[in-house]
C-alpha cells in the first residue's frame, strides 16, 4: 500500500505499475481559475527531474504527446473531494471545484515517488471537516520573517490546511501606536496583503485574528489607554497566581477603540471572517463593570459586548469567530450567542471534554470549531503523548458532532522558547486527523513531516521529534499546559509549578536525564537527514532541557557546580539568540532571552 498523507478515505490498488516516463501534458479542466493554474505549474516543476521530458501544463487539448494527467469536472463530487485513477493509459482526476483538483494533484504528486512510475490506484476522497486551520501566536515575542511565514504556508498547503490565523494583540503596525509595538517587529499592512495573496494562491484563507477584549496588557499598561481597562490597577487572580491588567471595560469607549483598530487592520485581508478572541477575560466584573455585572450577570455583560463586536465586524463585511471558554461557565446562555457567530472550543489536554462541549453547541444550533494544540509551548521538548491524544480527540469529536472547522493552536507563552521544528509533528497530525478522523496516523507522521517540512528526508527527523517529546513521560505528574522542564525555568515559585516540582521524585528526574542522554547520543551518532539549522535547534533545545533537569536534581539533593552550570546556560542563551534570528525578526528576542537569564544561579 502506498503511503499518502493525509490518508485517503477510499483507496483501491491494482497489481500493476504504470510507467509515465514519456508522458508530458497535465491538462487543466474547463474554466480553471488562476490559483489552480499556478498550483499545477508549481507541481509540474517539482516533477521535472523525474521525467525524460519535463511535464507542462496546458488548458487546451494537446495535439501531440501523451497526457500525464487529465482533469475533468464532476459536479457530483463533494466541494473539496476528488477522484483519482491511474492506469497505463494515463491518469484521470475528477473534482467539482478547483480546490478539489488541487488536493487531487497533491495526491498524484505523492504517488510519483518512484521516478515517473505510479502504482495503479483508484482514490475517492473528501475531508471530514471542511475548514482545517492552523493558528500561530505572533504576539508572544516571536514574529517570523516573511521568508519563514511563506515557507510555513507552503508546508500547510501540502498538508491540505485551508485556513491560517496569526494571533495578534499588538504585533500589527498600527499607525500612531508605535509605543505599543515598537519593540515587537510587527507585521505591516503591506506584508499582511502580501501574505493574504500568497495564501490564496495555495488555497489557504488568511483569517484576521485580533484579540478585542482580553489579553491587551501591552495596550492597557500605557497611560493613554489605561482608562479603557476593566481594572485600573493589576488585579490578582488567585487561581493561577498571576496579576492581570489585560481586559477592556465593556462599553461604548471600548467598542470605539476596537472600531478604530478594525478600520486599519481588516481591509488588509480578503477573508470574510474575523477572530475577535475574547478569551480569558478574568478581570471582568471585578473592576469598572462590577455594578453592571452584579445587576445583569457577568456572562450576559460578556455576551452584550460580543454582540457589539459582531455589529462592528459586520460593518466591515466580516463574520465573527470567538474563543468559547468564557460562555462555557454558563452553558445555558450558549443559545444567546449572537446569530452568525462561530465559537472556537479550545482545550489542550488529552482528556479535554470536547465531546461534551461539542454537544452543547450543537444542541444550541451554534456553529463551532474544535481547537486543540501542538503541546509545544511551556515545554522545551514538546509533549508527544498529550499532543496525539488531544488532536485525535478534537478531530473525532468535531467530525462526529458536525464541527464547522478544526483550528490547531500553537502558542508562545512564557517567551516562545520552543523551536519551530517541534511543532511539525502536531501540525502533521492535525492535518491528517482533520481530513480523516478515523485514520490510524502515528506511524505516518514521520513521513508527513518530511513530505511537508523536510523534503528529501528519510523519516528519521519526524521519529526523532516524536521521541524527544516523550522524554517528559518519565514523570508520573507531567503537568497541565506545561511540563516539568518548563516548571523550573519559568517562575518556579508559582504555586502550580511548586506543586509539580515537589511531586517529581529523585528517581523520575534521574530517569528523565537517562532518556535525554540516550536521545542526544542517538542524534549525535545517527543524525536525522535534515538541514543544519534544524539539527542545531534540536541540540540547543536538548541542552536547555538537560540544564532544567540538572536544576531539578539539585533540588532533590544532587550536587551542582553552579559556576559551570551558569557557563553552560550562557552558551545556550547565546545560541538561542542566533537560532531565533535565523527564522524570526528581532522584536521580542530581548524578552525571550530575559526569561532564560533570570534562571542563572546567583
Amino acid at each position: 500500500m502506498m503511503i499518502l498523507f493525509p490518508p485517503p478515505h477510499n483507496m483501491t490498488t491494482r497489481n500493476r505499475l504504470c510507467d509515465y516516463s514519456s508522458c508530458r501534458w497535465i491538462t487543466l479542466p474547463a474554466q480553471a481559475g488562476f490559483e489552480l493554474k499556478e498550483a499545477a505549474r508549481r507541481i509540474a516543476a517539482t516533477l521535472s527531474a523525474r521525467f525524460l521530458v519535463p511535464p507542462e501544463v496546458t488548458a487546451g487539448k494537446p495535439g501531440a504527446g501523451c497526457e500525464l494527467l487529465r482533469m475533468e469536472r464532476d459536479l457530483r463530487l463533494p466541494p473539496e473531494g476528488y477522484r483519482l485513477e491511474t492506469s497505463p493509459d494515463g491518469a484521470q482526476l475528477a473534482a467539482a471545484t478547483d480546490t478539489g483538483f488541487y488536493y487531487g494533484l497533491l495526491s498524484f504528486q505523492q504517488l510519483l515517488q518512484i521516478p515517473a512510475r505510479v502504482p495503479g490506484v483508484l482514490i475517492e476522497d473528501a475531508p471530514d471537516i471542511s475548514r482545517r486551520g492552523y493558528m500561530l501566536d505572533v504576539s508572544r515575542c516571536k514574529v517570523p520573517t516573511m521568508a519563514s511565514l511563506k515557507a510555513m504556508i507552503d508546508s500547510l498547503s501540502l498538508l491540505r490546511c485551508n485556513e491560517l490565523q496569526l494571533y495578534m494583540e499588538h504585533s500589527f503596525a498600527f499607525a500612531g501606536d508605535e509605543r505599543v509595538w515598537y519593540d515587537s517587529s510587527p507585521l505591516s499592512p503591506a506584508e499582511i496583503m502580501e501574505l493574504d495573496q500568497y495564501c490564496r494562491a495555495r488555497f489557504i484563507e488568511l483569517v484576521p485574528n485580533l484579540n478585542s477584549f482580553g489579553h491587551l496588557e501591552r495596550w492597557l499598561k500605557l497611560e493613554e489607554y489605561r482608562h479603557l481597562a476593566e481594572s485600573p490597577e493589576p488585579w490578582y487572580f488567585a487561581e493561577n497566581d498571576t496579576r492581570y491588567q489585560a481586559t477592556l471595560a465593556p462599553g461604548r469607549e471600548a467598542l470605539a477603540f476596537i472600531d478604530r483598530l478594525y478600520a486599519e487592520f481588516l481591509p488588509n485581508f480578503t477573508s470574510p471572517f474575523l477572530n475577535v478572541g475574547c478569551d480569558e477575560t478574568v478581570e471582568l466584573g471585578h473592576g469598572r463593570s462590577r455594578e453592571l455585572c452584579e445587576q445583569y450577570g457577568t456572562h450576559r455583560v460578556y455576551l452584550k459586548y460580543l454582540a457589539g463586536l459582531t455589529e462592528l465586524a459586520a460593518g466591515y463585511g466580516r463574520q465573527v469567530q470567538f474563543w468559547g471558554d468564557i460562555i462555557l461557565h454558563e452553558p445555558e446562555l450558549i443559545p444567546e450567542i449572537p446569530a452568525g457567530v462561530t465559537a472556537l472550543l479550545w482545550g489542550y489536554e488529552a482528556d479535554h471534554p470536547f465531546q461534551e462541549q461539542c454537544g452543547q453547541f450543537r444542541r444550541a444550533g451554534i456553529p463551532f470549531y474544535v481547537c486543540p494544540g501542538t503541546s509545544t509551548w511551556n515545554s522545551i521538548t514538546g509533549r508527544t503523548a498529550n499532543m496525539l491524544a488531544n488532536i485525535a480527540s478534537a478531530a473525532r469529536c468535531g467530525s462526529c458532532f458536525g464541527a464547522r472547522g478544526f483550528l490547531l493552536t500553537d502558542w508562545g507563552d512564557g517567551g516562545h522558547h520552543q523551536y519551530w521544528p517541534l511543532s511539525w509533528p502536531g501540525i502533521a497530525a492535525a492535518a491528517g486527523w482533520s481530513w480523516n478522523a478515523a485514520a490510524e496516523l502515528e506511524a505516518q507522521i514521520p513521513y508527513a513531516v518530511d513530505f511537508a517540512f523536510n523534503p528529501g528526508g528519510d523519516g528519521t527527523l519526524g521519529s526523532c521529534l516524536l521521541e524527544y517529546g516523550r522524554i517528559p513521560e518519565a514523570f508520573a505528574h507531567p503537568g497541565v499546559n506545561c511540563n516539568n522542564f518548563w516548571a523550573i525555568l519559568n517562575r518556579p515559585e508559582r504555586r502550580g509549578n511548586q506543586t509539580l516540582l515537589q511531586q517529581a521524585t529523585r528517581q523520575e528526574v534521574a530517569a528523565a536525564l537517562r532518556k535525554l542522554a540516550v536521545w542526544r547520543r542517538r542524534v549525535e551518532t545517527h543524525p536525522p537527514k535534515a538541514p543544519r539549522l534544524v539539527l542545531d535547534e534540536l541540540d540547543n533545545s536538548s541542552l536547555l532541557a538537560q540544564l532544567a533537569l540538572e536544576s531539578m536534581a539539585a533540588r532533590k539533593g544532587r550536587r551542582l557546580d553552579r559556576a559551570a552550570w551558569n557557563d553552560r546556560l550562557r552558551h545556550v542563551i547565546g545560541r538561542h539568540r542566533d537560532l531565533w534570528l535565523a527564522r524570526n525578526r528581532a522584536g521580542g528576542l530581548r524578552e525571550s532571552l530575559g526569561v532564560l537569564e533570570r534562571f542563572l544561579l546567583r
